[in-house]
């Protein structure tokens, strides 16, 4: 009986985790948009769109080419912020 009891709690604290680091990158991705973004365009910019993730890598790859400095790491935030928060409704 112990060891299940031990074994849900485990489970429920590995999966309570679970959204943090979603979060962290949400909170991470406004703050690459803010210091990256607006070296070129005013935050605004972006933020009246509405595109897929597709659509943000697309965006975010062009971007790079013009001289926007990111790593992958980075560059995958961002899209990922992007995606979540400025998507088609």
């Amino acid at each position: 009986m112990k060891r299940k009891l031990m074994l849900g709690l485990a489970i429920v604290l590995a999966l309570s985790t679970v959204e943090v680091p979603l979060a962290l990158a949400l909170e991470d991705g406004a703050k690459i948009l803010e210091q990256r973004c607006t070296v070129c365009h005013p935050s605004s910019r972006p933020k009246s769109k509405q595109k897929t993730p597709e659509q943000w890598n697309a965006t975010v790859t062009r971007m790079m080419s013009k001289g926007a400095q990111l790593t992958p790491e980075e560059k995958q935030i961002l899209v990922d912020y992007l995606s979540k928060t400025y998507k088609p409704e």
